[in-house]
């Protein structure tokens, strides 16, 4: 009786929260399934889109820039320090610009929308569903997935490569003033091997990308703030949650499509 009871509470604790992730993401598809259904409509009405885009593209674009900026000038820093032990001096353009282009301009860019504007849709929503409001929508007989989730969504996937592309022009200037001033690299040289380190599919490739990232971002934002279940606690954890979440989804599927992509060139 009691290897039966242990078995059975050792089956309870396993089994409730494997129940309830996968009861979280069938909501979550369907969610994404409504989204998708709704984008037609969501369409015709730009000026929603323009406004979302305003509030959640161009209002991030100096921290998308800054964060980039230091990034690169750091990495010209470490990188021009350690290699001029070796004569490696004149390859910190190709570094730089390889390592920003393909990996962490596209990755910095994703992370500081899903914190500053991910964060902001999640405590949005769920103020709209604590104070009733996406209820009474759907009372009306809205959708609020097409009022609400769609525009988000749809800004977000139009708006990433715009924030991903002045990620990496950020970047890559400050490991050109840092490799001008501190390195000894002339400007007009760091600019050619730029140019000739990373191919042009290589830039679409992670502007395309972003876009998937930023759908996912907006997807889970708005599904977060829309699960939320309590007052204003819930908005913060609903937030904080929606932040974490999309996170490790920008960090795990990089690498997953990174691997992709490396496989395809072998």
């Amino acid at each position: 009786m009691k290897k039966s009871h242990a078995m059975q509470l050792f089956l309870y604790n396993v089994g409730t929260p494997l129940a309830q992730a996968g009861e979280v993401v069938a909501d979550f598809l369907y969610m994404t399934r409504d989204v998708l259904v709704c984008v037609p409509k969501a369409l015709k009405s730009p000026g929603v889109i323009v406004e979302r885009f305003q509030s959640l593209v161009i209002s991030s674009w100096f921290l998308v820039v800054i964060t980039s900026f230091a990034t690169g000038a750091a990495m010209a820093l470490q990188f021009g320090q350690g290699m001029s032990r070796f004569g490696g001096k004149l390859y910190v353009p190709d570094i730089i610009a390889f390592a920003i282009i393909r990996a962490l301009g596209p990755v910095f860019a994703c992370l500081m929308v899903a914190a500053r504007s991910g964060g902001g849709v999640a405590a949005e929503l769920g103020s709209m569903k604590i104070t009733q409001q996406i209820d009474a929508l759907r009372a009306l007989g809205t959708k609020p997935e097409e009022k609400l989730v769609a525009p988000i969504v749809i800004a977000l996937i139009l708006g990433m490569p715009f924030l991903t592309f002045l990620a990496d022009v950020a970047g890559i200037t400050g490991g050109l003033l840092v490799s001008a001033g501190s390195l000894g690299i002339a400007p007009s040289l760091y600019i050619e091997k730029t140019m000739n380190a990373v191919p042009f599919d290589d830039l679409l490739f992670s502007l395309a990308k972003t876009s998937i990232f930023g759908g996912i971002i907006g997807l889970i934002a708005c599904f977060m703030g829309m699960r939320t279940q309590t007052g204003t606690s819930g908005i913060g954890i609903a937030t904080t949650t929606a932040i974490v979440a999309a996170n490790i989804f920008v960090l795990v599927g990089d690498f997953f499509i990174t691997k992709l992509q490396w496989i395809m060139q072998w």
